[in-house]
């Protein structure tokens, strides 16, 4: 038996629990939700729940397989029809027709940002009435104001980020597994209704996630910006380097690949992302370029003791972090 609960700040875990849980929130203080099995106390069931995906690209095809391995009824929705057939074709989604986006009680869009928006405005009519519309888009800024314009009072709209992916793009390297002990986030707004965000939460769960944390989409932005936008930048500038020659692959091992896993990314979409979050990216690197600027100062000073702390300071964080990760 497992207890979901939330820590704070509204954070959430899965850990290892006794037997019983039943009483173990008297005092009402967190949600918690007991599983054991396929039973669940207060849980969502998403068995027979229509869910339309617009984009099956990586991760709206992960979506599609995760949600049907969940018994949702998944309807596709993708700008290139032949990829649209070939998720139908293979089972990851149960309808392509556009008569069936009005079934679908929630929408995930997979989607860049204007994708997104422009996608709602043009199609919010041919919606469920009570739909719960929800985006992964790397960027938040004030795409939850700009959508909530565009829809009527009765639909709800939910911003997230799965902190999640793998090397390549396309619905072919899509998969289930990809949401496993991942990171998840919720960007809730003032106005959507509690019953919606839970919905959401459940569901980055029952994907797989292990931590689900509700922020704001200023304190997103900015931390995504180190965390995600950053990496990336530097995975791309390290592959650019003129170091990069042909024979480069006789002398690679472990760490460059690591360093380089997400060089190979969807350039349309990450230069949007990176434009969008443009103020953010460029403070984390002025502050990277400070950091490299040190190890470069001690190497040409030949400061031993400099270079030694810098490494015993990144190797205690690191230790840190990934003790905090478990």
């Amino acid at each position: 038996r497992r207890v979901l609960f939330r820590s704070i700040p509204k954070v959430y875990f899965i850990i290892s629990a006794s037997e019983e849980c039943d009483e173990i929130d008297k005092a009402g203080s967190f949600p918690l939700f007991c599983i054991d099995g396929e039973k669940e106390q207060r849980r969502m069931d998403f068995k027979g729940m229509t869910v339309a995906i617009v984009g099956l690209g990586l991760m709206g095809g992960s979506f599609a397989k995760g949600l049907k391995k969940l018994g949702a009824v998944v309807i596709g929705i993708n700008r290139t029809k032949e990829v649209a057939e070939e998720a139908l074709l293979f089972g990851v989604v149960d309808s392509i027709d556009r008569k069936d986006w009005k079934k679908a009680k929630l929408i995930i869009f997979c989607t860049p940002i204007r994708g997104t928006a422009e996608f709602i405005k043009e199609h919010v009519q041919e919606f469920h009435p009570e739909a719960v519309l929800t985006d992964i888009a790397g960027v938040k800024g004030d795409m939850a104001e700009y959508v909530r314009e565009m829809i009527p009072p009765s639909m709800d709209f939910i911003s997230t980020h799965p902190m999640c992916g793998r090397e390549g793009a396309g619905f072919s390297q899509s998969k289930s597994e990809i949401f496993q002990g991942a990171n998840f986030l919720i960007i809730p707004h003032e106005k959507n209704k509690a019953e919606h965000i839970d919905m959401i939460r459940r569901l980055a769960l029952e994907l797989g996630a292990s931590h689900v944390t509700e922020v704001t989409a200023e304190e997103h932005d900015r931390r995504i910006a180190y965390t995600s936008d950053l990496p990336h930048v530097i995975a791309a500038a390290l592959v650019n380097s003129r170091s990069m020659t042909e024979e480069t692959k006789y002398f690679i091992g472990g760490s460059f690949r690591d360093e380089t896993r997400v060089a190979d990314i969807n350039s349309i979409l990450w230069t949007d992302l990176f434009l969008e979050n443009r103020e953010n990216l460029l403070e984390e690197i002025d502050r990277f370029s400070q950091s490299l600027s040190e190890f470069r100062k001690a190497l040409k000073e030949k400061d031993e003791a400099s270079l030694k702390e810098q490494l015993e300071k990144a190797g205690k964080r690191k230790r840190s972090l990934s003790r905090e990760e478990k």
